[in-house]
């Protein structure tokens, strides 16, 4: 088979797709070490921490977690994987950070060959990344031998140090150790929503002396997958929920204000300042709002049937486009070309819906501050923790941006309804539902009783199924699927059983079409 697209040579058997004429070298490699303010320790920590079993932690670029890698540059000189940076470089501040680029760039794997796919889902495995985080600094704490020998490189005298890294280890113990659950995420998964929550209301807005609040953390046992980035911006609401508004570059601001806080971002409130002791790098994220927008689909490389896919496309407007068509949405001044985005229960599991009515015990330093339009009190206890999230959020962004505009609320939606997305790329995202429960688009067009119970998750695709081949690289995990009798597992594979009543042929001609958006 001949390619079809344009494809730009990565590296040795790897090829970067064609993503739209918009995007290029010099935004992808912004787009893969711009700040945005997720301030994880001291780089000279980081340099010098080694794994429990004594190997560097940043060996081979923590390939080890599915990380990808990332040439040297100007802006990332020690070689460091996706996603990852080396914030407020060459100056004594030096930290290593993370950066959206982690978790939204992805490698697939086909006949020999691997494409980059930007803004695409990760096959990271950020479970055990923040796990052998947090036991490395407990175990360096703990063995007096690797004490001495972190601070021999770090050279920082030994009281200092070690009160640094226990506090350090004490939140993120806190926020994230403590609250893995113990069945991991696996590959590609993630609780982004509980870790936001656990960092902004137990970690940021306790008393002054520590800010923590250990009674508002919960476990993060409801992981999703990562969705693509493309085209996001386009949505009038987005999340996997449809809880957050969209479609300018304010609530673009917002929302990646609120990723940047699950990932080790710090808001302490010093009274009502919420931009004194605040490392989110509000330029960074803006950057990455206005590259987001330039992210096309990736175009499917290899040769599509034409005369089938015509057909599919009559069976796609007849079938799919109700739902995952564009649409004009709402108007989100400046900008007036939003999509609309359905938001609707079809019957898929529950488990992360539930997470959004989590309440918090205590809203810290929070409480009686105004917020909202009309603008009422933040009730000391028993608020949602979402909604603690915001008030901390929208604070700092109206100190940063007086004249930002964030009235718009998202409307009040029916229990375990989730977002319709326009299905541009889809080909490339698997796998598929929010919970990431079905491998391929030929499963999510069977029947659900009928979809399979367990499969792999990792790089290698099928191209014919459209999804995760059956055959993956060793250490790839398995994804255990449950059915519509367990619909909060958080693995159902039930519900939108849209299609399934297509015949072969027509299902056939369905995905070839699919290939083409």
């Amino acid at each position: 088979m001949a390619l079809t697209s344009p494809n730009v040579a990565l590296g040795q058997n790897v090829r970067r797709l064609n993503q739209g004429a918009n995007w290029n070298p010099k935004d992808w490699n912004t787009f893969y070490t711009v700040d945005q303010g997720s301030v994880i320790m001291p780089y000279s920590w980081m340099k010098a921490l080694r794994q429990q079993n004594g190997k560097p932690f940043l060996r081979n670029s923590m390939a080890r977690y599915g990380f990808l890698p990332n040439g040297k540059s100007v802006s990332n000189p020690d070689k460091l994987p996706v996603g990852f940076l080396i914030a407020s470089h060459d100056t004594p501040n030096e930290t290593f950070s993370i950066t959206c680029a982690a978790c939204h760039t992805r490698e697939i794997s086909a006949k020999g060959t691997k494409f980059r796919i930007d803004g695409g889902p990760a096959f990271t495995d950020m479970y055990t990344f923040m796990r052998d985080m947090v036991q490395s600094v407990d175990h360096l704490l703990n063995n007096p031998i690797v004490f001495r020998e972190f601070q021999g490189q770090v050279k920082t005298p030994d009281t200092e140090l070690r009160n640094q890294l226990q506090q350090w280890y004490d939140l993120n113990n806190l926020v994230v150790g403590q609250q893995l659950p113990s069945e991991p995420w696996g590959i590609g998964r993630l609780d982004a929503l509980n870790l936001i929550m656990n960092r902004t209301t137990g970690g940021d807005i306790g008393n002054s002396s520590n800010y923590l609040i250990p009674q508002n953390v919960a476990v993060a046992d409801k992981p999703v997958r990562y969705p693509f980035l493309w085209n996001s911006d386009r949505q009038d609401l987005t999340q996997w929920a449809g809880t957050t508004v969209n479609g300018n570059k304010a609530y673009a601001l917002s929302r990646n204000t609120g990723e940047c806080s699950g990932v080790f971002a710090v808001i302490h409130p010093v009274g009502t300042n919420f931009l004194a002791d605040n490392t989110v790098n509000y330029a960074g994220l803006s950057v990455i709002g206005d590259l987001t927008l330039k992210i096309g689909p990736p175009k499917y490389p290899w040769r599509i049937n034409t005369r089938k896919a015509r057909r599919g496309k009559e069976i796609y407007g007849l079938s799919c486009v109700e739902c995952h068509g564009i649409k004009p949405g709402q108007p989100r001044p400046p900008v007036f070309d939003t999509w609309a985005t359905p938001v609707q229960n079809v019957g898929t599991d529950t488990r992360y819906w539930l997470s959004l009515n989590r309440t918090a015990f205590s809203s810290g330093l929070l409480t009686g501050l105004p917020f909202g339009n009309p603008p009422t009190a933040v009730n000391p206890t028993g608020e949602p923790s979402l909604y603690l999230t915001k008030v901390l959020n929208t604070n700092a962004l109206t100190q940063r941006f007086p004249d930002i505009d964030l009235s718009i609320n998202p409307p009040i939606l029916n229990s375990g309804s989730y977002e319709s997305r326009v299905l541009q790329g889809i080909w490339a995202a698997a796998p598929y539902l929010h919970n990431g429960s079905v491998p391929t688009l030929a499963e999510l067009l069977k029947p659900p009783a009928q979809r399979v119970k367990s499969f792999k998750v990792g790089p290698n695709y099928d191209f014919d199924k459209i999804g995760l081949a059956k055959t993956q690289p060793i250490g790839s995990s398995v994804f255990k699927a449950t059915g519509k009798s367990d619909l909060s597992s958080g693995n159902s594979n039930a519900g939108h059983d849209f299609g399934t009543w297509l015949s072969t042929s027509d299902k056939d001609a369905l995905l070839e079409y699919l290939k083409s958006l």
